[in-house]
């Protein structure tokens, strides 16, 4: 079983353990262990996500203020929850 190893993150220069359990899966999967600490490598994940913006729109069959994630010079007829599911429920 691999032991508990102690790593210098290249982000932030913070010392880090790499837990047996951590080790063992990069020694299965025949992988480098981490350069940088847990916080660093969850700040670089997070930086990748595909964040949303909302808007402000108008259901176009009541009328009715809600936010959606189509802007507001999207070229779709935008409807509220309720609206919709008379639609499909």
């Amino acid at each position: 079983m691999a032991q508990q190893t102690k790593r210098m993150c290249t982000e932030c220069s913070k010392e880090f353990l790499v837990i047996p359990q951590e080790a063992t899966i990069y020694d299965e999967k025949k992988l480098p262990l981490p350069d940088q600490c847990p916080a660093c490598r969850h700040k670089r994940r997070m930086a990748l996500r595909n964040e949303r913006a909302l808007h402000r729109r108008i259901c176009t069959t009541c009328g009715s203020p809600m936010l959606t994630t189509y802007a507001p010079d999207a070229p779709y007829a935008i409807e509220c929850q309720k609206c919709f599911w008379k639609h499909v429920g």
